[in-house]
């Protein structure tokens, strides 16, 4: 009796093995995408593309771009007008980018078949964007699709979408948090879980201090999440012959931008010039304010007696 009871322990162990070994060497079909924020011509689009793809394995990666106004990048009126554009997608705007990204989704749907999945990346604008798509989108595809977001005007959870997985990354002092309230209401409670209680909503120490320059893609404090990620995907969906370590990437990311440096520092440059304005004129009304009640501040000699 215990010799059969071996016996059967030892096949399912087996069994069990040749499974592990089996999903490794022939792991299940997958497709990278990704999504740009604001300012993002076509030709920005090469260098996170590539980027994405030395992460996760030197897989191929398509995006779906999102068009820009600006027509250089020296465009800062183009840059503003695709900040006022995504403001509409906050609000519930469809427009063609919405269109574009549900067929671009449902095209890589039907490229990795029924059992494969989809790994969409979404920034900033991107995933506002995406939020949108999937109102468009049936359960059954979501259910094969995986949402990372970086710094998203908009968060996407498993409580709202039926998606395979959703994850989203914001810098604590990313700038977009002040649009988005459901992050806000995360980082104060400190909780955000979705249906299977996988913790949705992921907070990020800020890597270099600065707001604007945080809330790049390819800067390092969404990078390092995004090295995280590719990690991950390498040890589900990648066979041991195929992957590739995403350590040396940094080093190599350091030289893109998530939009043109020109945009980056006239935002920084009129960021700075809004709190220098706020703060002169709170200097103003504070010394009106001593002095109409007639508290300001009064300086008189110190006479000192020998």
């Amino acid at each position: 009796m215990r010799g059969i009871i071996r016996f059967y322990v030892a096949l399912a162990s087996a069994l069990c093995v040749s499974h592990i070994c089996a999903g490794k060497l022939f792991p299940t079909r997958t497709k990278i995408t990704w999504v740009n924020g604001i300012a993002h011509m076509p030709e920005h689009m090469n260098d996170p593309t590539f980027v994405i793809s030395a992460i996760f394995g030197g897989v191929n990666v398509d995006y779906c771009h999102n068009p820009s106004s600006m027509t250089s990048e020296s465009d800062y009126i183009g840059f503003v007008k695709d900040g006022i554009q995504a403001s509409t997608h906050k609000m519930g705007r469809l427009t063609p980018e919405v269109d574009s990204l549900v067929e671009h989704l449902r095209g890589a749907l039907a490229e990795v078949g029924k059992n494969g999945r989809v790994i969409h990346i979404a920034h900033s604008q991107g995933s506002v964007i995406t939020w949108l798509a999937a109102q468009r989108l049936k359960p059954e595809e979501c259910k094969r699709i995986e949402i990372i977001s970086f710094g998203g005007a908009a968060t996407i959870c498993t409580t709202e979408f039926s998606f395979a997985r959703c994850i989203n990354y914001y810098a604590v002092n990313d700038p977009i948090l002040n649009v988005v309230p459901s992050a806000v209401k995360a980082l104060k409670s400190g909780f955000s879980f979705g249906d299977g209680m996988q913790q949705e909503i992921v907070f990020l120490a800020s890597r270099t201090g600065d707001p604007v320059t945080d809330h790049g893609l390819l800067n390092p404090t969404y990078l390092e999440a995004l090295c995280w990620e590719g990690q991950r995907y390498q040890s589900l969906f990648v066979s041991p012959l195929g992957q590739a370590g995403a350590a040396f990437v940094g080093p190599l990311a350091s030289t893109c931008t998530w939009f043109p440096n020109f945009a980056y520092e006239m935002t920084r440059r009129v960021f700075v010039a809004v709190v220098r304005i706020c703060m002169m004129l709170w200097d103003i009304l504070k010394y009106a304010f001593n002095k109409y009640l007639g508290k300001e501040e009064r300086y008189e000699p110190i006479q000192l007696q020998s």
